[in-house]
């Protein structure tokens, strides 16, 4: 980036976004949280308060277009990522996406090719924290040649990390908000 700050506008404010974006940007030097949609005012209101954000939007697509922001994190459900992330670049933002980046490989590829013709602009997923301990080690094995040709990966992962025993289905688990459950 040419500009000496970043000037983050935030769209959706979801648990993650409260308890690690939100606090991780404040306390970064050079990064101002600028802006925010979330789905109501008034939820927008109350985080934009907890964590002194200069202004609340009513809609999104006003957020893109406003001249406070020039990077955005999207906080929302996987099933608004991709249009997100198409509009954020093409309002020219740099963006921050959550995992799952997309529902399927058809909206990945859109997000892909949104990023590259818009090559002076940042787009980027935050990495599935579930991973993390062991990446460096799978990279390595794989560079190595000691996994050979990598032709399929089939995962199950059954941590319950996500589960939720006062309701009957959490989010995560609705295909239609959450796509096809692939983190990166």
């Amino acid at each position: 980036m040419t500009n000496d700050l970043i000037n983050i506008g935030f769209i959706g404010a979801g648990g993650n976004t409260r308890l690690r974006h939100l606090p991780g940007f404040k306390d970064i030097e050079g990064v101002t949280l600028a802006s925010v949609a979330n789905r109501s005012r008034e939820s927008g209101q109350k985080v934009a308060d907890e964590f002194g954000i200069g202004k609340v939007y009513d809609d999104w697509k006003e957020l893109l277009q406003g001249s406070d922001s020039n990077a955005i994190c999207i906080g929302t459900w996987p099933y608004m990522h991709c249009q997100l992330v198409v509009d954020a670049l093409a309002a020219g933002k740099h963006v921050l996406t959550e995992a799952r980046m997309a529902m399927n490989s058809e909206e990945a590829r859109a997000m892909l090719s949104a990023s590259l013709a818009s090559p002076n602009l940042i787009a980027q997923v935050v990495p599935s924290p579930m991973t993390l301990s062991v990446d460096k080690k799978i990279n390595q094995l794989i560079a190595e040649g000691y996994l050979g040709d990598i032709l399929s990966v089939d995962l199950v992962i059954s941590q319950g990390g996500f589960k939720e025993t006062e309701s009957s289905f959490h989010w995560r688990y609705d295909r239609d908000i959450s796509g096809n459950n692939i983190m990166t």
